[in-house]
């Protein structure tokens, strides 16, 4: 009869999110993933396997929960334009909120990309994709609906807001206030009243 795992995996995986999301992937050393994880080394590899796959996992967590509510946070709105506002704000709170590193993990690793492997930058690069994707469904679906313009770019607004999000969290990484990235956001939500 196989031994049950003695420890809660997600919870693991969350610790592991916080460290390499603070730290950085090189920055991050066995040592300091014990000490968050509450595991042993071998009990990290044996569950996760090396740090790179373990990064590969934490990642995957980044997405079922950070990013995920990043876009249930969209879809609840009630049109798209407020949408977009809801995205980009819940962004920036999780940037700003203290209990978190701050900044994203995703952009903030690809900052550090020559230390990663190939399988670990590929899937940093598909995460950013994803995102970008997954924008241009909804605006795709929102000008279908007639809510914006036919004439609207979906692509290439997709692309804007990707890029606003993650540059916005490279600003708050400078010390920009939220207040002005606020501004960023509203300037960003105006461009869906393009084509109109």
């Amino acid at each position: 009869m196989a031994r049950s795992k003695q420890f809660d995996e997600r919870q693991a995986l969350v610790s592991a999110m916080l460290v390499f999301w603070e730290k950085g992937y090189e920055g991050t050393s066995i040592n300091d993933l014990e000490q968050a994880m509450g595991l042993k080394r071998t009990s990290i590899y044996n569950a996760f396997g090396n740090k790179s796959a373990l990064f590969e996992r934490v990642m995957s967590c980044y997405k079922e929960s950070v990013m995920s509510a990043l876009f249930t946070a969209m879809d609840a709105a009630s049109n798209i334009r407020e949408g977009v506002r809801r995205l980009l704000n819940a962004a920036l709170d999780i940037h700003f909120d203290e209990e978190n590193p701050g900044g994203c993990l995703v952009v903030l690793s690809l900052m550090e990309s020559g230390q990663h492997d190939q399988q670990s930058l590929g899937s940093m690069q598909q995460t950013i994709h994803e995102l970008k994707n997954a924008l241009q469904v909804r605006l795709n679906k929102a000008k279908k609906s007639g809510e914006l313009s036919k004439h609207l770019d979906a692509g290439s607004t997709a692309t804007t807001i990707a890029t606003t999000m993650t540059g916005m969290m490279v600003m708050g990484k400078a010390n920009f206030t939220r207040a002005s990235l606020k501004k960023t956001v509203n300037q960003v939500v105006s461009l869906l009243d393009q084509g109109d």
